[in-house]
């Protein structure tokens, strides 16, 4: 039963394989179209082949010879020319599919939520585009096409046979027959290895993605020995298997010579004895022949494939299961797209919990004016960072309503939404790109003035005018080639100049000395007059002017109010200032 039911999820995902087809239906029907043409002439040419040999050659005329030899040499021409346009039509129908998986891809990497990236690890994500959507290409660049004209081209030439000469089709399938008996074996562990080899070349991906990016830790802690023997470790995971599928692969092409030799044999047997008898003629027996080569041709072809296309569905599984993935964040379809006029948020009753984790936000009310500094505050784990996420709405709550501007933002679409918000978060990140670049990503199309601007308001500008090359330095993968402070001071000046109507930072200004803190802080006061803006504080002491302090513990409101009145009140916000725990919160 468990049999079955793979099968028939293999066919399904075989169907859902072939539907990106769909769009191009018009070049699919020409390519099929040329792929009939050919089968066409390489059918002719036995028949004009026998037909010379047969009625042409014992009259010994030049004239009609010279015609035969050019209908053949016409035919041949036709299939070259449009054996180019069907290479042609398959390269741009199998650019134009992957293209089109490319970009649902990148469609559904926007859509998932934090969730999903916390679980996955990148280099699982990377293997999607680089692995599985290049083996999956397989499909629409060799394996479906083959499929369909090794099928023909098995099919006609067998019925030709059939029709003509039934004993040279028996003759052709004693050597097949052969051929799939030797090759079941060869099948089985093809399956087997393939099914470690895909899952192994996840895993050797994410490896390789780690021995980048994690070099200078590596280096740092003194283990990159033992990181290279580990990252070798899961290299073999998948180069072994992989040698092994290859093995078996090239196994059964060894064995079609052998088969295809016993096909041979028997059809030499029969064919010169009827030959002999007078009961075919010599160019018949030629003809025969080559129809002989392609039926054996069409059938080891036809069952190399099978093996080749599921060794492509094992990579194209991940796709298809990455598609359909379920965001944790799902837009209505009747969503609205509303001008919002009052940017405050409230929220109400608010419970919130990762799937079977216990809640990391419990019960959670209060309200954020319009225009008004708020400060969430509390200790490592309380749901901080949580509270700016849902805000936003990168999760859904559990329980409970989150509204701005008095609409539950379930109920605005996700870009009307976020459009008004300017987020920075603590671990920044910056693209491999010009400075001016990163910072226009937070306004597309801003002026170079107003990139000058956002910098110094951000008193990033002096040490880019530093650089090598200004706004024009890259900063290299993630901004590795700036310090912490430095990516920071960046993207808050992305976040400055798409001027946002909320404000949310998150441990914002953690990774700035004190002077430069202060300096970013009179321009964040200045940029948030009028506007709405939570931050997540790092540093007690720099909240003391904000209009509301919220203290969560264990994500619940613990305390709220303002700097002094907490401190008066001598509870659980005193405490963490009285601690100097500063640096921990």
């Amino acid at each position: 039963m468990k049999k079955q039911l793979e099968k028939k999820e293999m066919l399904k995902l075989y169907f859902w394989t072939l539907s990106y087809f769909k769009p191009f239906i018009l070049p699919t029907f020409l390519y099929v179209l040329c792929g009939g043409v050919m089968i066409w002439g390489e059918l002719m040419i036995p028949r004009r082949m026998g037909y010379l040999i047969d009625n042409v050659l014992p009259l010994k005329r030049m004239e009609p010879l010279i015609n035969q030899v050019l209908i053949l040499c016409g035919i041949v021409v036709l299939i070259l020319i449009v054996k180019s346009i069907f290479n042609l039509l398959e390269q741009i129908i199998s650019n134009k599919i992957t293209k089109n998986q490319q970009t649902d891809l990148m469609v559904k990497l926007q859509k998932l939520g934090f969730s999903y990236y916390e679980k996955v690890p990148t280099g699982q994500i990377i293997s999607l585009f680089e692995n599985d959507v290049k083996e999956t290409q397989q499909t629409y660049t060799f394996l479906f096409p083959q499929f369909i004209y090794s099928l023909a081209q098995f099919t006609v030439p067998s019925i030709i046979l059939i029709m003509g000469e039934p004993i040279f089709f028996f003759a052709a399938m004693v050597g097949n027959i052969v051929y799939v008996f030797i090759n079941q074996s060869a099948n089985k562990k093809i399956h087997h290895y393939l099914g470690i080899e895909t899952k192994a070349a996840h895993k050797s991906q994410q490896s390789l993605y780690d021995a980048i990016a994690a070099t200078t830790e590596l280096k740092a802690m003194g283990s990159k020995d033992w990181f290279i023997k580990r990252t070798m470790e899961d290299f073999n995971q998948f180069r072994i298997p992989r040698m092994w599928s290859v093995f078996w692969r090239h196994f059964r092409f060894t064995t079609v010579g052998l088969t295809l030799t016993i096909s041979i044999a028997l059809f030499y047997f029969y064919g010169l004895d009827l030959v002999q008898s007078g009961e075919l003629l010599f160019g018949e027996f030629i003809g025969y022949s080559f129809l002989m080569g392609l039926v054996s041709r069409g059938f080891s072809v036809f069952f190399y494939i099978i093996p080749a296309q599921y060794q492509a569905l094992n990579y194209a599984k991940y796709l298809h299961e990455f598609l359909n993935l379920e965001p944790d964040v799902i837009e209505d379809d009747n969503s609205l797209d509303v001008q919002i006029d009052k940017f405050d948020v409230e929220f109400k009753n608010v419970s919130f919990s990762y799937k079977n984790n216990q809640p990391i936000i419990n019960d959670v009310s209060f309200t954020i004016p319009a225009g008004k500094k708020t400060a969430i505050v509390g200790e490592s784990g309380s749901g901080k960072s949580t509270l700016l996420k849902l805000i936003g709405r990168f999760y859904d709550v559990t329980q409970g309503e989150i509204l701005v501007g008095g609409y539950d933002i379930k109920q605005l679409k996700l870009e009307n939404l976020r459009q008004n918000f300017g987020y920075v978060f603590q671990d920044t990140y910056l693209f491999n790109m010009s400075i001016k670049d990163n910072i226009k990503f937070g306004k597309l199309g801003a002026k170079n003035s107003e990139v000058v601007h956002a910098a110094k308001r951000a008193s990033a500008h002096q040490f880019i005018m530093d650089t090598e090359e200004g706004y024009d330095t890259i900063v290299g993968e993630r901004g590795v080639r700036l310090s912490g402070g430095q990516k920071q001071r960046i993207s808050i000046a992305r976040m400055m100049i798409k001027e946002p109507q909320i404000i949310l930072l998150d441990e914002a200004t953690s990774a700035l000395d004190n002077v430069t803190e202060s300096a970013v802080k009179q321009s964040l006061e200045e940029l948030s007059a009028g506007r709405t803006l939570v931050t997540v504080a790092h540093r007690l002491s720099t909240i003391r002017e904000y209009d509301s302090i919220i203290v969560l513990e264990v994500g619940k409101i613990a305390e709220q109010g303002t700097y002094q009145e907490l401190m008066d009140k001598k509870g659980l916000f005193y405490g963490l200032v009285m601690r100097g725990v500063e640096n921990e919160v």
